[in-house]
C-alpha cells in the first residue's frame, strides 16, 4: 500500500482534495477576506485613536561628585557612587522617602513615572520624568533634583549633583501616534477570519470532487462528465439578446472533448430511455447554476442531429434561459401557452438543426407551480408525445422548488445535473429524494464542470454552463 492510501486512510480525509477545497472556498471568498481585513483593521485603528493619550518625558543630566574634598577628585570614587546613587534610586522611591517629599511638596496624591541611569563608566547621573501631563512632568523632576541627593545622603553618604542639561518644559510627546501595530493585527486577524471562515464551510458543506464520489452518494451510475471549458465570453446581441455565454454543439469550432462528452451522454441516455420504453426525460440539479439547462440543450442537439425529432421545453417559469442560451430572443412560450395567452402553433419554435424543436418559458412567472400543474400541461405533454420521439424537459432545481415535483408527474425518467464543487451533498440527496417520492425513474446523473487532468478531456473544462 502506498503511503498516499495509508494517509487516506488512516486520517479518514484525503489531505489533497481538502487543501483544494479550502483554496477554492478561499478564492471564493476571497471578497470577505479583504471586507474582514478592511473592518478589522478600521476597527482597531480606530481604538488606537480614542485610547492614545500622550505621554511627556522631562529630562536632566548630571555630573555626581562626593562631598568630601580628599576624595573629590578620585574619578572612580565618583563614577562608582553615581552608579551606586542610580542602583539605589528605586529603592529610594518605593521606600517611600523620596516620594512623600516631593508629593507633599507638589500638593499631588501620587507620584508619576520615574527612573535614573547612569552614563557606564563615569559619574553622569540622568534623572528622567514622564507623565501625561507635561507640566507635572517638569515640576516633579525639579523636585526631584531639589530632594534626591537629600534622601540619598542616608544611603550613599553627601553628593555634589552639577546640572549638565536639562529639556526644559517637554512641549512634544514621546509616543507618537502610530498604526502600524493595528494594521498588522487587522491584517493577521482579517485573514485569520477568512480562513477559518473557508474551512468551516469546507468541513460542514462537503462538495462532489469527482464521479466516483457522485456514484457511491447517489447510489446510481454516472452516464456523463462533461468538462469544464474555459473563455466563454458573453455577448449581446440586439434582436437575440445574450448569447454565446455558454457552449453549443452548433457554435463550437473547436469542439474538443466538450462534443465528445455530449455525444457520449446522448448515447448512454438512449440507451436508458429506450430500456425503459421511456419518451419524456426530465433534467434536473439540485440547486441553480450547475448546468442543467447546458447540458439540456445540447443533449437535444445531439439527438437531432443523429435523427430524432426532439422537443425541448423550458419548465423553469420562474427563470427561464433556454431563448438566451441558444441565442433567440425569449418569445412567447409555456406561461402564455398556460395563460391562455397563445396557442401550442404559436410557442412551438423550430430551431436551425432539423428536427429540433423548443418551447420556450416565455415571461417569467412568480407561481409557476400552480402553472405547471394545471392539467393543461398534462395535455400538452401527451400531445407531444405523439409528435415528437424525445421530449426533454428543463425543470427549476429540485431541492429548493416545489415546480419540479409537479413536472415529474409528467415525465418518464430523470436525469440529475451535478457540478463539480458547487452543491453540497446535502443539497444532492434532497434533490433526489424530491425526485423519489415521486416515483420517478432516475436513469443516472451527468457531473458538469469537471477539471480531469490526464483525461481525454484535459483541462477544456466547461465552468461557464452554469445556467
Amino acid at each position: 500500500m502506498s503511503s498516499e492510501n495509508t494517509e487516506k486512510s488512516t486520517s479518514g480525509l484525503d489531505l489533497r482534495l481538502v487543501a483544494t477545497d479550502l483554496c477554492r472556498q478561499a478564492l471564493h471568498l476571497l471578497w470577505l477576506g479583504v471586507l474582514a481585513v478592511m473592518i478589522i483593521t478600521a476597527a482597531l485603528c480606530y481604538r488606537s485613536y480614542r485610547s492614545y493619550t500622550p505621554i511627556y518625558r522631562a529630562t536632566a543630566t548630571f555630573t555626581v561628585y562626593v562631598s568630601n574634598p580628599l576624595q573629590a577628585d578620585i574619578r572612580s570614587y565618583n563614577s562608582a557612587t553615581a552608579e551606586q546613587m542610580a542602583k539605589t534610586f528605586p529603592y529610594i522611591l518605593t521606600s517611600g522617602a523620596l516620594s512623600d517629599v516631593v508629593t507633599k511638596e507638589l500638593g499631588i496624591k501620587a507620584m508619576p513615572a520615574v527612573s535614573a541611569s547612569v552614563h557606564e563608566n563615569t559619574n553622569i547621573f540622568t534623572l528622567s520624568v514622564t507623565s501625561s501631563d507635561p507640566q507635572l512632568a517638569y515640576d516633579v523632576l525639579n523636585a526631584v533634583i531639589k530632594f534626591y541627593p537629600e534622601v540619598a545622603e542616608f544611603v550613599v553618604g553627601p553628593t555634589v549633583m552639577t546640572l549638565l542639561d536639562e529639556s526644559g518644559l517637554p512641549s512634544n510627546p514621546v509616543n507618537e501616534r502610530s498604526y502600524s501595530s493595528a494594521v498588522k493585527y487587522g491584517v493577521l486577524l482579517g485573514v485569520f477570519v477568512w480562513l477559518a471562515v473557508s474551512m468551516l464551510l469546507v468541513t460542514v458543506r462537503p462538495t462532489v470532487h469527482n464521479e466516483e464520489e457522485l456514484k457511491r452518494l447517489m447510489h446510481l451510475p454516472c452516464i456523463g462528465v462533461f468538462p469544464q471549458v474555459r473563455g466563454f465570453q458573453k455577448k449581446t446581441h440586439k434582436t437575440s439578446g445574450t448569447i454565446g455565454a455558454y457552449p453549443v454543439l452548433t457554435r463550437q469550432k473547436r469542439s474538443f472533448g466538450f462534443a465528445d462528452a455530449v455525444n457520449l451522454l446522448r448515447i448512454r441516455v438512449e440507451k436508458e430511455m429506450q430500456a425503459h420504453e421511456a419518451k419524456v426525460l426530465m433534467v434536473s440539479s439540485a440547486i441553480p447554476g450547475e448546468g442543467k439547462t447546458t447540458v439540456c440543450v445540447n443533449l437535444a442537439l445531439s439527438l437531432a442531429q443523429k435523427g430524432k425529432r426532439v422537443l425541448l421545453v423550458d419548465c423553469d417559469l420562474r427563470n427561464p434561459s433556454t431563448a438566451a442560451m441558444l441565442g433567440i430572443k425569449n418569445a412567447a412560450g409555456m406561461t402564455e401557452y398556460l395563460t391562455g395567452k397563445a396557442e401550442v402553433d404559436t410557442v412551438l419554435h423550430a430551431m436551425e438543426t432539423p428536427g429540433f424543436y423548443a418551447v420556450f418559458g416565455g415571461r417569467p412567472y412568480a407561481n409557476a407551480a400552480e402553472l405547471l400543474s394545471q392539467q393543461k400541461m398534462k395535455l400538452f405533454i401527451d400531445q407531444m408525445r405523439n409528435v415528437f420521439d424525445v421530449i426533454l424537459l428543463d425543470t427549476p432545481p429540485s431541492s429548493i422548488l416545489s415546480d419540479a415535483s409537479e413536472i415529474a408527474a409528467l415525465a418518464d425518467c430523470a436525469l440529475m445535473v451535478i457540478r463539480q464543487n458547487y452543491a453540497s451533498r446535502d443539497q444532492i440527496l434532497e434533490g433526489v429524494q424530491m425526485i423519489s417520492d415521486s416515483d420517478l425513474q432516475l436513469i443516472g446523473s451527468v457531473l458538469n464542470g469537471a477539471d480531469r487532468k490526464g483525461s481525454s478531456y484535459g483541462y477544456y473544462g466547461y465552468g461557464y454552463g452554469n445556467k
